[in-house]
């Protein structure tokens, strides 16, 4: 990409002009920034926000709903365990307090080309597998062949920049990139999990995987029940222990996953002692639901730990595959429909924020009206616009909480009615007497308590709306085969926005089966705007460029947006050390131990009796 890409060096911090910038770069980075330098220096010894003093040791248990059948999570057949990441490296490893800064993992360093034209990495020497065996550049080479031919959909596009990845000797693997390829492709690539060739040798890699795979990260599997449970344990050989990317992680002997079928039965084993830890995402349990005697005892703790990261977009996403939301008109006025502020009051305690962009939370959010370089962006495409896209702030009705959104119902009345639909006999109709109706598909019980309310003033305006859930391996079929009407969405995004939105957004990821297209956007003009998002050659260009697409996307009403919180809700059982300096992400699990004195004082007690 055109983008600035910042690589350290071992002769320091890069901060000359572009060409002085692009002749170091050849010689190779122990770090990758995007937007800015990597703020560790050379040599550095750890991160700064882990305990380097962390005890390893014991064990904790994780709750995850639904089931699992394979340990693959690279292809799109199969529901893969939770906590499989833990079993291979990558070749760097982002850093949990800087906007898009990686260090080396597997790769001792990366190097740009100063035509950007390839990205070297060379490896760790003493990089291995669990089995002893050497991670090889032609282990990379495969890998990422593999799944850009056999994996999700995703990858085809994540990595459409590159060419071809070559293997130059044992070490070395150079990625050749396509003319106008993403700048940001060194943070791209960094990100790419290395597996081994020999091991997957007469396997078949686009089905589900049953056996433990072979993997060089810091834990394997140590025993598993597929749909039930699985474990994994630390490996005292680990290889990349010592290194500064890995120093103060992974202090946790044993790590297990128990899979319920509902999340009101993992709520109640949380309570019960029977899990660890528990990050709530729900208002009403946060509010109410942590009133037990352990919590009482301080047996559980409960944390908010707040995070600076973009929220994206979570929301009602509707298929505009289904002619039922094909007109953008009948879009807008289901978002007209939505009550957010009677649900942030009255199931949520007033917990939220109305999510307003596809960017929340970043300077990336579009707000007023298009001026300067993003009107520039925008000017082409104006035929093509709605005209109030030009002229008005990007709005959402704001109702006084009592759950009387007439006003808004009538304003929705109205876009349908513009849209060729009618009320006929209490019914939404269009002129050939067809019903206005679809389901809401969700894969949550929980999320009932929001859809159903939603529902129920849907109904209020004729519109015949049913509410499903379905299990997640179902759900998940579902969404791969965009088999939906509508469901709740969720669009994460980063400091820097690249390769991914055309997945998100692309025309072409929207014939793509299991691409993350959901909503099926196919728009000449977003497409545009795509590649001007990747294309960005410097932060203020990046901007522009989010903006523009930033409101279109939200005039283009594919989306009921929901709320987002900015902080993770985390309830535990009192065993924890955790590092008390604050980091962008928020917080990093990784980074956690098991404190002997209090997991003592809390064991004695957790189990006492079933009032905990």
């Amino acid at each position: 990409m055109k983008r600035r890409i910042f690589l350290g060096t071992t002769a320091g911090l890069l901060t000359a002009p572009w060409l002085a910038r692009a002749q170091a770069v050849a010689k190779g980075g122990y770090g990758v920034g995007v937007i800015a330098p990597p703020a560790l220096p050379p040599g550095f010894q750890s991160f700064p926000y882990v305990n380097l003093n962390a005890p390893k040791g014991g064990a904790v248990t994780f709750s995850e709903i639904g089931g699992f059948d394979s340990f693959n999570p690279f292809i799109i057949r199969g529901t893969p365990a939770a906590g499989a990441n833990y079993i291979w490296d990558t070749l760097m490893r982002q850093s949990d307090d800087e906007a898009a800064v990686a260090y080396g993992l597997l790769a001792e360093s990366v190097a740009l080309a100063p035509d950007n034209r390839s990205v070297t990495f060379t490896l760790r020497g003493h990089a291995k597998f669990s089995d002893g065996s050497p991670v090889l550049a032609s282990d990379v080479v495969w890998t990422f062949q593999t799944l850009c031919t056999k994996g999700q959909p995703f990858y085809q596009q994540y990595y459409a920049a590159v060419s071809s990845a070559e293997a130059r000797g044992d070490r070395q693997v150079v990625f050749h990139l396509r003319a106008g390829a993403p700048r940001e492709m060194p943070l791209i690539l960094g990100a790419l999990t290395v597996m081994p060739q020999a091991w997957w040798k007469g396997r078949d890699f686009t089905a589900p995987l049953i056996d433990a795979p072979l993997g060089s990260g810091p834990y394997k599997v140590e025993a598993s029940a597929l749909n039930r449970s699985v474990s994994y344990s630390r490996r005292a050989d680990y290889w990349g222990a010592d290194l500064p990317v890995c120093r103060g992680f992974y202090n946790f002997d044993r790590i297990t996953y128990e899979y319920f079928g509902d999340p009101a039965v993992a709520f109640q084993a949380f309570k019960a002692g029977d899990i660890d830890f528990r990050n709530e995402n729900i208002a009403k349990n946060w509010a109410t639901g942590y009133d037990f005697p352990a919590v009482k005892k301080g047996l559980v703790d409960k944390q908010i730990f707040a995070d600076s990261l973009p929220t994206g977009m979570q929301g009602f996403g509707m298929n505009t595959r289904r002619a039922v939301f094909k007109d953008p008109r009948v879009r807008q006025a289901m978002a007209w429909a939505y009550d957010f502020q009677w649900a942030n009051k009255v199931l949520f305690y007033g917990s939220y924020q109305r999510t307003l962009s596809y960017f929340s939370n970043s300077p990336l959010a579009c707000s007023g009206t298009p001026s300067g370089a993003e009107l520039a962006l925008l000017e082409p495409f104006r035929a093509e616009l709605p005209p109030e896209l030009f002229t008005k702030p990007f709005t959402l009705p704001v109702n006084d909480g009592s759950g009387n959104n007439r006003p808004a119902l009538i304003a929705a009345l109205h876009m349908l009615e513009q849209a060729g639909w009618t009320v006929q006999n209490r019914q939404m109709k269009n002129a050939a007497g067809e019903p206005l109706k679809f389901e809401i598909l969700l894969n949550d019980p929980s999320f009932e308590r929001v859809t159903l309310p939603y529902a129920q003033d849907l109904k209020r305006l004729g519109v015949d709306v049913s509410v499903r859930v379905t299990d997640p391996s179902e759900y998940q079929q579902r969404m791969d085969n965009f088999d939906f009407d509508m469901t709740v969405v969720l669009f994460p995004e980063s400091d820097v926005p690249g390769d991914e939105q055309r997945d998100y957004w692309g025309s072409a990821a929207a014939k793509l089966t299991g691409s993350n297209n959901l909503t099926g956007v196919a728009s000449p003009v977003v497409d545009a705007l795509v590649d001007k998002v990747i294309n960005a050659s410097d932060m203020a260009e990046l901007l522009a460029a989010t903006h523009a697409l930033d409101r279109v996307l939200l005039w283009g009403w594919y989306v009921v947006p929901q709320w987002h919180l900015g902080a993770y809700r985390l309830a535990f059982w009192n065993v924890f050390g955790y590092p008390k300096v604050p980091m962008r992400a928020g917080f990093d699990i990784d980074t956690w131990w098991i404190d002997e004195t209090l997991a003592r004082a809390t064991d004695e007690q957790r189990h006492h009796s079933n009032e905990v």
